[in-house]
C-alpha cells in the first residue's frame, strides 16, 4: 500500500485536505493509507524514519511555520532513501525555483488559491501517482538507440538478432525480428551498447540470448530466425562455453 503523508501547518487547511485525499482514495479505489498528518515538519520526519514506507506520496505545503520550511522537509525525505512522490500544495508558486535548486523533483504544484478546484487536482495527481509506481514495478525493456540520418531509433534489446558490417562503407545491418535497418556505425563499438553483444567474427556481432544453436565444425552459428552467421575459432569456443546459458 501507498503511504499518503500530509504536512499543513493551518489545522483547517490540514483537515480539508485529509477529507479531500480520503474521498479521493475511496472514490478512485486507490491502493493507498495514511501515514501521518500534522503541522509539525519534524513529526513527519520521524514517522518516515520510523515507519520506513517503501512507496510514499507526500502532500506539503512550503510555508510550515517551522524551523525548515516545505522545501527542505522535502529534500530531508529524499535524503532518507525510498520511493516516494512529492506534491506542493502551497501559495507561494514564486518558490518553485527554489524546488529544483534543492533537487526534491516535485511530481506536481497544487494551487490553494482554487479550493473549488483542489478536488480535482488531487485525483488527477494522486491517480498520476499511484500509475507511476504500478510502471515503476514492470520490468522494464532493455533498449539500445542508434541513429539514422537525423532521427534517433530506439530498439528493444530482446528484438535484436545480429549486427554485420554494411557492403555501404562505414555502415552496420542491425537484423531485428521484424526486419533490418542500416545507419553508419563501427561493428567493433556495438558490443558496449550491450552486454549480450558480442563480436564473433570480424564481420560480425550477435546477441547471445538469440543465438539457437553452434556448428563447432563449421564455426556457424543459427540464430533464432534461421540466419547462419560465421564466427571464429576463438569466437566458436567461447560460444560452446556461454550456449549452454541460454
Amino acid at each position: 500500500m501507498i503511504k499518503v503523508y500530509i504536512c499543513e501547518d493551518d489545522p483547517k487547511q490540514l483537515q480539508e485536505l485529509e477529507q479531500l485525499v480520503s474521498k479521493v482514495i475511496i472514490d478512485r479505489q486507490l491502493d493507498m493509507g495514511f501515514g501521518l498528518s500534522s503541522s509539525d515538519p519534524h513529526e513527519i520526519l520521524a514517522s518516515v524514519r520510523r515507519q520506513s514506507p517503501e512507496k510514499a506520496v507526500f502532500l506539503l505545503d512550503i510555508a510550515l511555520n517551522s524551523d525548515i520550511n516545505g522545501i527542505q522537509l522535502a529534500s530531508e525525505i529524499r535524503d532518507l532513501g525510498g520511493r516516494n512522490k512529492i506534491i506542493f500544495v502551497t501559495t507561494h508558486t514564486e518558490l518553485s525555483l527554489t524546488v529544483f535548486q534543492y533537487q526534491v523533483e516535485a511530481l506536481d504544484f497544487i494551487l490553494k488559491d482554487f479550493p473549488d478546484q483542489l478536488y480535482d487536482r488531487l485525483r488527477q495527481v494522486l491517480t498520476v501517482a499511484q500509475t507511476r509506481f504500478k510502471s515503476e514495478e514492470q520490468p522494464q525493456e532493455e533498449l539500445i538507440q542508434i541513429k539514422i540520418g537525423e532521427m534517433i531509433r530506439s530498439l528493444e534489446v530482446q528484438h535484436v538478432l545480429f549486427f554485420e558490417s554494411s557492403l555501404n562503407p562505414h555502415k552496420i545491418v542491425v537484423h531485428l525480428d521484424d526486419g533490418e535497418l542500416e545507419y553508419y556505425g563501427l561493428l567493433k563499438d556495438v558490443p558496449d551498447l550491450n552486454d549480450n553483444f558480442y563480436r564473433c567474427h570480424k564481420s560480425y556481432v550477435v546477441n547471445l540470448t538469440r543465438i539457437r544453436s553452434l556448428d563447432k565444425r563449421y564455426r556457424q552459428v543459427t540464430m533464432a530466425d534461421g540466419e547462419r552467421v560465421l564466427c571464429s575459432a576463438q569466437a566458436s569456443r567461447y560460444l560452446a562455453r556461454r550456449i549452454g546459458k541460454y
